[in-house]
């Protein structure tokens, strides 16, 4: 019995460090999961703010304001998409 409960601590103590090991991966993955939601995030509030300045451009509400927004929502688009690609290259070739 007692030569049970130890094989059993020796098992728990393996399992445990097996966890332990497994934390970078895990550290890595919370990472890149968080930047892609980020990306994400820029790509939407670009496409929202271009949609909004055409808007405003279209029908004179704000000319100027429109058309700074517009540029706003493009730049943020071509953020998102540059650091995807980037995100996409990273990923591949390592």
């Amino acid at each position: 019995m007692q030569g049970n409960s130890y094989q059993l601590m020796i098992l728990d103590l393996n399992n445990f460090l097996d966890k332990i090991k497994e934390l970078p991966d895990n550290f890595t993955r919370i990472f890149s999961n968080a930047v892609a939601f980020l990306i994400a995030i820029c790509f939407a509030l670009g496409v929202v703010l271009a949609i909004v300045g055409a808007i405003k451009w279209a029908t004179g509400w704000d000319d100027k304001g429109g058309k700074k927004t517009v540029v706003k929502g493009i730049v943020l688009i071509a953020i998102s998409l540059i650091a995807g690609g980037t995100g996409i290259t990273i990923v591949t070739f390592t």
